[in-house]
């Protein structure tokens, strides 16, 4: 167990307490064993450790205001110089004038097709059903965008075929009914679509091997077979 407190403040005034006491009162020190100048120098280094605890907290208390501060007028400049921007960009479009941007110092703001494309879908996963389906699980971060799924299978004994969109949808995670029968293997890939019809890269090729007995198919290719 501590022969003393740890906390800084709590230390602070039990040393402070402890040298009132050993001081004593009228009568003297106590008899402890302490010389007149470790008393001095005990005193001398409580009231210097309290002070400057007591400079660390009004620093941190001006630190936290000025930050406070500084936030706020952050805040409202931005608000104020953003205003400003958008009248000079109206200002730029009413006059059909490119040379106000470069007037004010300002890059021309990107017209909607310029949206940059989006990331490349990754993290692509493939669940084989009962059924014959199989479940394509995807992740990408782009908002507003569809997602092409493509296709492509390997007979069993025979060679790989050519890619074929299977689906356009704007979910993470597509099931595709249509696994056609007798497959060794099937490979899907991903890519995403924004409005303006910038494309992204395609995902890593994912592949789910159905072993030598071969797909037995998805609801919609057996339907289509019968």
């Amino acid at each position: 167990m501590p022969r003393f407190p740890i906390a800084e403040q709590a230390f602070i005034t039990y040393a402070k307490q402890r040298s009132d006491q050993w001081k004593g009162g009228q009568a003297g020190p106590p008899d402890t064993g302490l010389s007149a100048q470790q008393l001095i120098d005990t005193e001398n280094a409580a009231n210097e450790a309290q002070a400057a605890y007591d400079a660390m907290l009004s620093a941190r208390n001006a630190a936290r205001e000025a930050t406070l501060l500084k936030n706020n007028k952050l805040e409202a400049l931005r608000a104020i110089f953003g205003g400003d921007i958008d009248t000079i960009d109206a200002y730029a479009k009413a006059t059909n004038n490119p040379d106000v941007w470069v007037l004010a110092g300002i890059p021309k703001p990107k017209d909607p097709g310029e949206r940059p494309a989006p990331p490349k879908p990754t993290e692509v996963e493939l669940t084989a059903l009962t059924g014959g389906s199989i479940v394509i699980d995807f992740k990408v971060s782009a908002s507003g965008a569809v997602f092409e799924i493509q296709r492509r299978s390997r007979p069993i004994g025979g060679s790989v075929g050519d890619w074929t969109t299977i689906a356009i949808t704007g979910e993470k995670k597509v099931t595709d009914p249509g696994v056609p029968v007798g497959l060794e293997s099937v490979e899907y890939k991903v890519r995403a679509v924004l409005p303006n019809n910038n494309v992204g890269l395609w995902s890593d090729a994912a592949s789910f091997s159905f072993g030598s007995q071969g797909s037995q198919g998805g609801p919609a290719a057996r339907q289509k077979a019968g």
